[in-house]
Parts: C-alpha cells; structure tokens; sequence
C-alpha cells in the first residue's frame, strides 16, 4: 500500500504546531555557549547555543532583552528560559528567549524562574488585583534599610516633589540570610498604619545580595496587604519577585519615590488655573444672576404692579357703564348681571393677589440660592488659598533653611575664621599681599590679627628656596 506525499510547508507547520502544543517545551531552561550573536537595528539579539555536541538557533526580542542586566557576548556561558518553537520559512528549530543570565548564577535563576511560575499559576501577579495609587498622598511609609543610599535618594526626592506629606520609616535589613523575614514584618506592620501608599525599596546588586525579594512569604504578604505598594529595587535591570507582586513596579529607589508622589510645583500651578478658572466661573454665575435681578426690578410687575389692577378695572368700568345704559333691561337680570361683575372684581382681586405672593417668593428664592452660590464659592477659594498658603509655607522655610545653610557655608571660609587660628592678612595701601612681590623694602604694610592690627615695615625680603622668609 503506497502512503501519500505531503508538502514540506505541511510538514514543518505539523512540526512547529506539535513543538508549541507540548508543555515540556515551554519555559525550559537550557545551558550553553554563545556563538553567531547578530544584534541588528531593532535590538533583537539572534545567536546560537551550544556545547561540546550540538547546537540551536536562538532569538530573543527586544522587548525581553532590555530587562537582561547585561549584554551578552560570543563566548559567554549563559542560561536562558523560553520556548522551543520552529522557524517555519527556514524550517529550523529555535528557542524563542524570555530571560537569560550568566551560567555561574544558574542554580539561583532556576529556583527564580521555577518561583516565578508557581506564584503566576496561584494568581499573584494579576492585573485586575493591583491597587491603585492614590494621586495625592499625605501618610506615606517607607521599608527599606537604615542609612542606605536607598533610602537617602528617596526622601530626597519626596522632600523635594511633596514636602507636605508624612514619612514614616520601617527599617529593616535588605540583604543576606533572614531579611526576607525581616521585610514582611516591616510590611504587615506598616500595613496597619493607615498609610496611603508603602515604598520597598533597595539599591542596586548582585541577583544574590537582592535574592531576599525572591521570597515566597513576601510574595503573599505584598499581595494580602491592603494598602497600595511600590517596589523600587536595584535598578532598571533588576525584576524580583516582589517586583512582580506590587501594584506598581519601579525601576530605582528614585523613580519608586517619584511614582509615589506628585510634584508640588505641578500641582501648585494646576491650583492656580483651577483657581483663575473657578474665580472667572463664579463671577460670570454672579453677574448674570445680577442682570436677572436688575432685569426684574426694572420690569413693570415690580414698578407698578398695581397697573395690572388699574387697567382691568378701567376696563371693567367702561363694560358696566355701557351696561347700564340699557335701561329695558329687566331689573332681575340687571341684578343678576351686578352679582356676576362683583364676582369678577372678587376673581381678580384674587388672582392679583397670588400673582403677587408668587413673585415675592420668586424673588426671595433667588436671592437665597444666590446668597447660598456666592457663601458656597467662598467657602471653596478659602480652601484653596489655605493649600496655597501652607505650600507657600512650605517653600519659604525650605528656602531660609539653604539660605542658613549657605550663610553657614560662607561663615567657615570666612578670612576672620582662619585668623582665630592664628593666621593673619598682611596688606598693603588695602590691597591684600600675597607675594613678596606685592612689596618692597622700607615699604609700610599692615598686619590684621584677630584681636587687632599691627603697623610695620619691610626691612628685608628673601625668596623662599628651603626655609626662607621676610625679615620685618
């Protein structure tokens, strides 16, 4: 029985679709040496690994690669994590790279990447679970270790961008055997504080001095805390376990603090156009409610509203004169007709009325929601000059304070500092001498000294060769 021929593109699709369908396949590590590495314009890395028997086509793109801490050469041991898959125009096999890191530290990259998965597949790294950051935080806690550059370059930049917020520090250690522990206790406890927002945050370093934010147990504990939380660990290299459990993920100390908060001079200037914006809208509100007032008080129902009455009552007046005239009208019809224009009179004195009571209302309703408007609007601008007035605040005792320190600065290398350690100023016709250059025999020179001044003249002048010096 003869079998029939397939095509070579079915054959290398069959291949390709039963290498990716098979899980082993997937997120394998692989051991080996780089050789053939081609890094083109777009920053993707194309090479081979091999050893001493075989060997694979590897590409890792540019959007894995830029998390690779370094770049790697032909030569370089390495071991990488991806998916074997099969290049179908070629029809060569090939390991699609996601990670990759130098083969010395492969025990601790399999035991990350191994972590990784299994806190992926429990849901820890979710999107849809991550807090959001609140935009305007005023309690903030910081995790990190105590007296660390860390540590300095974040309340730096939080003095800086947000002065008005409240820092509280949870020290703890960052490195070495039992800090992971450390950490979480840090963490649960700043958790209970009622802080906006939690910066975790460490210095650049080795995959082993930042292994303790590869940590199972604080992996859980960022997840179950309630309060939002960012990591900023090493560097922009640097992805940690942490990194993937926080709500956001920066790439330094710094950048974390910056996430953190805003910028005060940012949103000082948005508060002055939301101020212009509200003052204009509120006077705008006020002077059309004006003009309607002013539009009321000059129409005729607020002048003259007894005109209304007047003109229908003339009117009434002439109809009954005119009625009256017919004298052949018999006389209880003529008393039933009077009965009919009292009642009339009765009607629109009335009506007159209520239309009166009515605009009376209207206009002490309007007058009240104007009065409720503008106490409203004053309310609100006094609350924004308050939060001017405290950043305001804010700046000016930042600025006498590098003023003092500056006047400080000034002071030490101030000349009368150096003469109350015995030193003196030696001038001559008040400019200063530096040389004895500046002078010559016989010539007068003043000596200042912390206590005083002393009036002298060079008798002599020698240069210095070994210890030589000016006889005065």
């Amino acid at each position: 029985m003869s079998r029939r021929a397939i095509g070579v593109s079915a054959l290398v699709h069959y291949l390709k679709e039963t290498m990716e369908g098979n899980p082993i396949l997937h997120g394998i590590l692989v051991e080996g040496e780089i050789s053939n590495l081609r890094i083109p314009y777009s920053g993707h890395w194309y090479f081979s690994l091999k050893d001493e028997r075989a060997g694979i086509s590897c590409v890792m793109f540019a959007s894995s690669n830029r998390r690779t801490a370094f770049v790697p050469k032909n030569g370089d041991k390495v071991i990488i994590c991806g998916d074997v898959s099969v290049y179908e125009a070629g029809g060569t096999m090939q390991i699609i790279v996601q990670t990759m890191q130098p083969s010395g530290i492969g025990d601790l990259f399999m035991q990350l990447e191994a972590l990784k998965k299994k806190l992926s597949a429990e849901g820890l790294f979710q999107e849809d679970h991550k807090k959001k950051i609140p935009p305007y935080p005023m309690r903030i806690a910081l995790i990190t270790g105590n007296q660390t550059a860390g540590r300095e370059d974040v309340l730096i930049t939080l003095k800086r961008r947000w002065p008005i917020a409240e820092i509280a520090e949870y020290p703890c250690p960052v490195q070495g055997k039992g800090a992971a522990g450390e950490i979480c206790k840090a963490l649960m406890k700043a958790d209970k504080g009622q802080y906006d927002v939690i910066l975790l945050v460490r210095g650049g370093g080795s995959l082993e001095d930042l292994w303790c934010f590869n940590d199972e147990q604080l992996a859980h504990a960022i997840y179950n805390a309630g309060t939002p939380l960012i990591t900023g660990i090493g560097h922009e290299t640097d992805f940690t376990i942490a990194d993937y459990a926080a709500d956001v993920r920066a790439n330094t100390p710094t950048g974390a603090a910056e996430t953190a908060v805003p910028d005060q001079n940012e949103v000082l200037a948005q508060l002055q156009q939301w101020q212009i914006r509200m003052y204009k809208a509120v006077q705008n509100r006020i002077d059309q409610d004006h003009a309607r007032v002013r539009h009321l008080k000059e129409s005729s129902v607020f002048l003259r509203p007894e005109r209304i009455y007047s003109e229908q009552s003339n009117l009434l007046n002439y109809l009954e004169e005119r009625l009256m005239r017919f004298t052949d009208v018999p006389k209880d019809e003529r008393h039933e007709l009077n009965e009919l224009i009292h009642s009339f009179y009765a009607a629109l004195e009335t009506k007159k009325q209520a239309l009166k009571k009515q605009l009376d209302q209207d206009h002490t309703q309007m007058i009240l929601a104007i009065n409720h408007k503008l106490a409203a609007d004053h309310e609100q601008l006094k609350l924004q000059k308050h939060v001017l007035d405290q950043s305001i605040k804010l700046d000016t005792e930042a600025a006498r304070s590098r003023l003092g320190m500056q006047i400080k600065l000034l002071d030490a290398y101030s000349p009368l500092k150096a003469m109350e350690r015995g030193y003196s100023i030696v001038s001559k016709n008040n400019r200063a001498v530096s040389s004895i250059q500046d002078v010559a025999e016989q010539d007068t020179i003043l000596i200042q000294m912390k206590d005083g001044s002393l009036h002298a003249a060079v008798i002599s002048k020698e240069k210095k060769h070994d210890e030589s010096k000016t006889d005065l």
